[in-house]
C-alpha cells in the first residue's frame, strides 16, 4: 500500500477518535433535569439534559412569596451539576391576622398564621362557641386565606328545666337560666295520698352546651317494709314508717353472728339495700380463709385447744379455752380438787 494512503487512513482514524472523545466528554459534562423544590417550580418545560452554562429560572409556588434579594435561577456547571438556590428564596404567605373574639381568645396552634397552619378559638367560662373551632390557612386563588369565617362566643343560656309530675322547681318565673344557675325541685303533697319522696338530684344547674347538668328527679311513693331480723334486733333508725333513704342499724342477739351489712337504707324501689342481714349460730367465713379440709372419718374429731372457743366456770373462777394456757390451768385446778 502506498505511503500516502497509509498516512491518509491514519489521519482519518485520529479524527474519528478525537471526535468520539469530544462527544463522550460533552455527554459526561451535561447536566440532567433541574432540581425540584417544594416552594418553587421551574419556568418552562424541562429538558432531559443541559449543556454547561445553560440557566433555568424558577418562580414561587402558590402560597409562597419571593425574597427579592435572593436569586431563583440555577446554572449548569462544567462538572455537570446545578448551582444551588437558597431554600428561603420563596417563603410562605401568611393569612390575615385574627383578633380575639369578644369573650374569647384565638390561639396559634403552630405558632404562626402561615400557609398550612391552623388556629383555634376558645371561649371564656360561661360562653359557648358558635361556628368552627379550628380554622386552616389555605390557598385562595393565588393568595391564602382562612378556611372559614371566625366563630363568635355566645352567652350560655338554658331553657327552663323540665316539669315533673307531683312536683315543682324554683325559680319558676324565668324564661332562661344563665350558666351555672341552679333550679331546685321539691315534691307537692297529694290530698288524701301518701307522702311522696324526691328520687334523684334535687338541684340541677345550667351547664355547657346550653343544657342542664342532669335529668330532673321524680316524685314517687317509697315505702320499705318494717326491718325484721330473726335472732336479732334493731338498734337505731326507729320509725313508724320508712321512706326513701331511711337508714336503720341492726344487730344479732347474744350467741349469734351477723351475716351481711348491719346498716341498710331504703332504696327508691321500696327495698332495703343492701338486703336485710341474717343472724346465724356460726360466724361468717373470713374473706381470706381457705375452705376446711374434707373429713376422712365419720367420727367427729376432738377439738384442739388452739381452735376451741369455750369457757368454764368453777367456784367463782372463769377459764377461757381459746388457747392452750386455758386448758393447762383448767387441768391443774381439776387435779387439785381431786386431791382435796
Amino acid at each position: 500500500m502506498p505511503l500516502q494512503n497509509l498516512l491518509e487512513n491514519h489521519s482519518a482514524q485520529c479524527f474519528l477518535v478525537t471526535l468520539l472523545v469530544t462527544l463522550l466528554s460533552t455527554s459526561s459534562d451535561a447536566c440532567g433535569r433541574p432540581p425540584t423544590y417544594q416552594n418553587m417550580r421551574l419556568i418552562g418545560v424541562p429538558k432531559t439534559s443541559y449543556n454547561p452554562g445553560e440557566e433555568v429560572q424558577y418562580s414561587c409556588r402558590p402560597g409562597y412569596i419571593r425574597r427579592t434579594h435572593l436569586k431563583v435561577s440555577s446554572v449548569c456547571a462544567e462538572n455537570g451539576t446545578w448551582s444551588s438556590i437558597s431554600k428561603d428564596a420563596c417563603y410562605k404567605k401568611s393569612c390575615p391576622r385574627q383578633e380575639d373574639p369578644l369573650n374569647g381568645q384565638v390561639e396559634l396552634v403552630n405558632g404562626s398564621s402561615e400557609f398550612g397552619t391552623q388556629i383555634q378559638f376558645v371561649c371564656n367560662r360561661g360562653f359557648i362557641l358558635i361556628g368552627e373551632k379550628i380554622l386552616y390557612c389555605l390557598l385562595d386563588g393565588s393568595d391564602v386565606n382562612w378556611s372559614n369565617d371566625p366563630p363568635i362566643c355566645s352567652k350560655i343560656l338554658c331553657k327552663p328545666p323540665p316539669e315533673i309530675k307531683n312536683g315543682t322547681f324554683s325559680p319558676s318565673n324565668k324564661d332562661a337560666f344563665e350558666y351555672h344557675e341552679v333550679a331546685t325541685y321539691r315534691c307537692t303533697s297529694v290530698p288524701g295520698g301518701e307522702d311522696l319522696s324526691l328520687v334523684g338530684e334535687s338541684r340541677i344547674y345550667c351547664s355547657e352546651n346550653n343544657s342542664w347538668s342532669g335529668d330532673p328527679p321524680e316524685c314517687k311513693v317509697v315505702k320499705c317494709p318494717y326491718p325484721v331480723i330473726t335472732n336479732g334486733r334493731q338498734t337505731a333508725g326507729f320509725s313508724k314508717k320508712y321512706s326513701y333513704k331511711a337508714v336503720v342499724i341492726l344487730a344479732c342477739n347474744l350467741g349469734f353472728f351477723l351475716h351481711g351489712s348491719s346498716t341498710v337504707m331504703c332504696d327508691s324501689d321500696s327495698t332495703w339495700q343492701p338486703p336485710i342481714p341474717s343472724c346465724r349460730s356460726e360466724p361468717p367465713p373470713s374473706p381470706s380463709a381457705s375452705p376446711p379440709p374434707p373429713r376422712t372419718s365419720s367420727t367427729t374429731p376432738a377439738a384442739t385447744p388452739a381452735t376451741t372457743h369455750a369457757t368454764f366456770t368453777t367456784k367463782g373462777a372463769s377459764f377461757d379455752f381459746r388457747d392452750s394456757n386455758g386448758w393447762i390451768i383448767f387441768l391443774i385446778m381439776m387435779a387439785v380438787l381431786d386431791l382435796q
